[in-house]
């Protein structure tokens, strides 16, 4: 599976190499010139080395042995560009083939960050990395953060996430699945499915009851307004 972070948070998922044929060659350029960070431990394993380096190669020759997928043009019939009077041009790219599901992490014992530091948001890998005396964690997706258990969670809740200003809204995406997790409860030990179309409360476990947990929620709201 190949796992691309997105410049503004976002993570999306692809079940295999042919899966990118749904991106545009423009995207498929952005891509070539990305880093690529191979997490596979085994080494015999070259699928994901083995995709980079023919991305490598088809970037030099623009693609033309992979069949991929094209934008269109399209004209807005209600907008006028006011330098020229023609109507606006609009570029529509067309989706591509993610993934619905994802793996998640195996679940890490509690109190695994007895020792923590700090956290903080790397830019250039995407990911949220915990520094502890004794040992480093490093997530690419908040979904991940679902392996910590309770105590941790609530540790992390509690420590400032660091950043460099112009990611700060990545890094506010991490505290905000912090924060998730702690309303629902789907730190280890408490989830049991997992869908990539939202984090939020049809993520984790017991999904039928979610709902009432939300609507309990938004009545203790109301109530604390009347006071």
């Amino acid at each position: 599976m190949s796992i691309v972070p997105r410049k503004n948070g976002d993570v999306e998922y692809y079940a295999n190499s042919e899966a990118f044929n749904s991106w545009t060659p423009v995207d498929m350029r952005e891509l070539s010139n990305a880093g690529f960070h191979d997490q596979v431990k085994n080494p015999n394993c070259k699928i994901g080395v083995n995709f980079f380096n023919k991305l490598q190669q088809q970037a030099r020759v623009n693609f033309r042995d992979m069949k991929l997928a094209q934008s269109t043009i399209e004209e807005d019939e209600e907008v006028l560009d006011p330098a020229t009077g023609k109507q606006y041009k609009i570029v529509k790219w067309p989706a591509t083939k993610q993934t619905n599901t994802m793996p998640l992490l195996k679940e890490l014992p509690d109190n695994t960050l007895k020792n923590f530091q700090f956290w903080m948001y790397d830019p250039v890998s995407g990911q949220a990395v915990f520094v502890c005396d004794d040992a480093e964690y490093r997530f690419v997706d908040t979904r991940d953060l679902m392996c910590f258990g309770e105590n941790d969670i609530n540790l992390l809740a509690k420590s400032q996430i660091q950043s460099d200003p112009q990611y700060e809204m990545c890094a506010k995406s991490w505290t905000g699945a912090v924060a998730q997790i702690m309303n629902f409860k789907l730190w280890s030990g408490q989830r049991t499915r997992v869908e990539t179309q939202l984090f939020g409360p049809y993520v984790g476990r017991n999904i039928s009851i979610l709902p009432e947990l939300q609507r309990k929620k938004k009545e203790q709201a109301k109530k604390q307004q009347r006071k």
